[in-house]
């Protein structure tokens, strides 16, 4: 199978991979190499030229025990890849997955497609407010085209999503990889989810809400911060950009991918572990520890429990940048009536309250087991940081447009969490 990568404009193939055994599941071995031509140009890359930042750019030939964990991250799931298994003649392995779900994934990489993605045929395109509002003739639409989100790397829940585009005239077109015009902007437009109940509007509305809130915190958001209309959310995309008449994608690596997590039912990832990964990888280390550990205290506070490893990944843009991508998927998990559990915790912390100052310690204790600086007493600066924002918090949901029953459902959550950050700078 091969895989190419977009860079200057255009796709380049880059390296080649393939199973060495019968096992067809994620754990059957595999081999991988990159492309001699393409490896000879960006030798030792491991930026956005690399396929991962655990696999920088070189000559040799990596025989795997199981997959590697970027290659999932193209793996389509949940509605996505139900799709693909119903109109298929015959069950579908992970390998058949991965060649018909990952040839218009998010990031700069891909499976090279078998057969050329076509441009659809001209089509007026929709109003932003029609493509929302007349939902069923847009899905039947997006879905002909091929346009559906398949990648993993923020699509693990089953909200239906689809990538669209925007046309010069500010017409709105499903996005299926093969454009006939030259788009304006890139945008992601999601649906609620109907499994998560009576509250499933509330929680897509939220996200909206949250982000306003996140970008007044001065957490990490897109430019131009996502839009909720008539039961749709429409998400500006970060792996996107125009420059002039050329298009620019950047490399995106879900934190389950950097950390070399292939199954997190069997390998629970903790922050300590994710956070040692990214000191290795990041071009700012003590920038983004910042950034991580203050997202995690906002999601503890705003009862975002979604907070699994494809709800966080890096952005690598061309300047050779490494660094965590704008917060994505925030919102108010707690209402999700299927019970979503917080994945990712920090060694040390407790069910329902983290004792602090043990969190500090035990990370210290890991960074030096991993050969790193412990970072105690930045762990603690940015807990005094946060509780000075957590004190007014609830004010703000409110000035963002919160509900009155968010607000008051968290305010307890937050004065609790803003107590515990405070004893331990005490």
């Amino acid at each position: 199978m091969r895989l190419e990568i977009h860079l200057d404009g255009t796709w380049h193939a880059c390296a080649e991979v393939e199973p060495t055994t019968e096992n067809s599941s994620l754990q059957g071995t595999v081999r991988i190499r990159y492309e001699a031509d393409y490896a000879l140009q960006h030798l030792l890359a491991r930026d956005y030229r690399a396929l991962s930042v655990r696999a920088p750019v070189d000559l040799g030939v990596r025989e795997l025990p199981h997959w590697p964990s970027f290659l999932v991250d193209l793996l389509p799931q949940g509605a996505a890849r139900r799709r693909i298994e119903r109109d298929a003649p015959a069950p579908q392995s992970p390998w058949m997955l991965l060649e018909h779900g990952a040839v218009n994934p998010v990031g700069n990489l891909r499976v090279h497609p078998a057969q050329p993605r076509i441009a659809p045929a001209e089509h007026p395109g929709f109003a932003l407010q029609e493509m929302i509002e007349r939902g069923d003739v847009f899905v039947d639409y997006a879905l002909a085209l091929g346009a559906a989100v398949a990648g993993a790397t923020d699509t693990q829940g089953d909200a239906p999503k689809f990538w669209i585009v925007e046309d010069e005239y500010g017409k709105w077109h499903p996005d299926n990889g093969a454009l006939a015009f030259r788009p304006r902007r890139y945008a992601l437009l999601k649906f609620s989810v109907t499994e998560a109940g009576i509250r499933a509007e509330d929680i897509l509305r939220h996200e909206a809400v949250y982000q306003k809130v996140a970008q007044r915190c001065g957490l990490r958001v897109t430019r131009e911060l996502p839009t909720f209309s008539a039961g749709a959310l429409l998400i500006p995309r970060f792996d996107r950009r125009i420059v002039g008449a050329r298009e620019i994608r950047l490399g995106v690596e879900s934190l389950y991918s950097v950390t070399g997590v292939i199954d997190s039912a069997t390998s629970p990832l903790r922050h300590d572990q994710a956070l040692i990964a990214l000191a290795r990888h990041v071009t700012d280390f003590p920038r983004e520890f910042r950034e991580y550990v203050r997202r995690d205290l906002f999601n503890l506070a705003l009862g975002n429990r979604d907070n699994h490893g494809r709800n966080m990944a890096l952005l690598k843009d061309v300047d050779g940048t490494i660094a965590l991508a704008p917060i994505y998927d925030f919102g108010p998990a707690y209402l999700d009536a299927r019970a979503i559990a917080r994945v990712i915790r920090w060694d040390g912390e407790a069910p329902g309250g983290g004792d602090w100052k043990s969190v500090g310690e035990r990370l210290d204790i890991r960074f030096e087991e991993a050969g790193l600086q412990p970072p105690a007493s930045e762990f603690a600066a940015v807990a005094a940081e946060t509780v000075v924002q957590l004190r007014t918090l609830p004010d703000l949901m409110r000035e963002c447009a919160a509900d009155a029953h968010v607000v008051d459902r968290r305010s307890p959550e937050i004065e609790r969490l803003a107590t515990a950050l405070g004893e331990l700078g005490a």
